[in-house]
């Protein structure tokens, strides 16, 4: 794998993470997900927005939400390019800017279903705080 580019999103990038969350949430779109490409530009201007760029092209990206807690709202990687560390990284840049902004924690909440992606959440030290309906809450201390 060519070199990993972490940075903040731009408008720019709007087109590029749109198609990542497609392909990354295709296999998952029977669950009767919520929309989870509508709004990028919004998240960009409003929210904490990084993006993996390799070789050129977005591969993946985050959404981390910092209001009363640290949240992350969305983290996608292409199905491509699995399993070369873009989703730990993408999230360790989100916790840096969590406890930059004084959390101790940060929090999400992803699909019953989606047991690969809770392994993945668990495997990185997070802990499962509830669930309800479909959704599994988690949250990981920050140092």
């Amino acid at each position: 794998l060519t070199r990993m580019i972490l940075r903040r999103a731009t408008d720019d990038d709007v087109a590029g993470l749109t198609s990542v969350l497609e392909a990354a949430y295709a296999p998952f779109q029977a669950l009767g997900l919520p929309p989870v490409t509508e709004g990028i530009a919004d998240d960009i201007r409003d929210n904490n927005v990084w993006v993996a760029e390799v070789g050129g092209k977005v591969q993946g990206g985050i959404v981390l939400v910092l209001g009363s807690r640290a949240h992350i709202a969305n983290l996608a990687v292409h199905p491509d390019a699995g399993g070369h560390g873009i989703g730990k990284a993408l999230i360790d840049m989100a916790s840096e800017a969590s406890v930059a902004a004084g959390h101790r924690q940060v929090h999400l909440a992803t699909h019953a279903k989606m047991t690969a992606t809770q392994a993945f959440y668990r495997k990185l030290g997070w802990q499962e705080t509830g669930r309800e309906g479909d959704k599994v809450y988690f949250q990981k201390k920050l140092n």
